[in-house]
């Protein structure tokens, strides 16, 4: 009987066995692991740029779709200011203090362009 491949996780130059390691279930804040002893830590600081990141790629077809309606109404004579406040909510998303006040992973994974923008 074969043993199974063992798996290894790189953190910054680091490589380890994963078994040998207490790893995050989640890996959507993989790229702010850091070792600490046996422990695999998320860094907050560095989570907060990847939710960021990812409401920028969430936020860019929501951008591009306002930017349309926005053509049509300047085409039709139409009211573009309740437009722009909303492409304004988008572009504000990733400066909102509830990301950054965010107590660990959890809350920071929670906050996605509906409850930010929405609420």
């Amino acid at each position: 009987m074969s043993k199974a491949p063992k798996t290894y996780i790189n953190i910054d130059g680091d490589v380890r066995e994963a078994s040998s390691l207490t790893v995050p279930q989640d890996r959507i804040f993989r790229g702010s692991w850091q070792l600490n002893g046996v422990a695999v830590e998320e860094v907050m600081e560095k989570a907060v740029e990847i939710q960021k990141d990812n409401l920028r790629q969430e936020r860019k077809p929501l951008l591009e779709a306002l930017d349309v309606e926005t053509m049509k109404a300047l085409e039709t004579g139409g009211d573009v200011a309740a437009i722009a406040a909303q492409k304004q909510a988008l572009r504000d998303v990733t400066d909102d203090p509830r990301l950054a006040g965010a107590a660990n992973t959890e809350e920071l994974k929670a906050l996605s362009i509906d409850n930010l923008v929405n609420t």
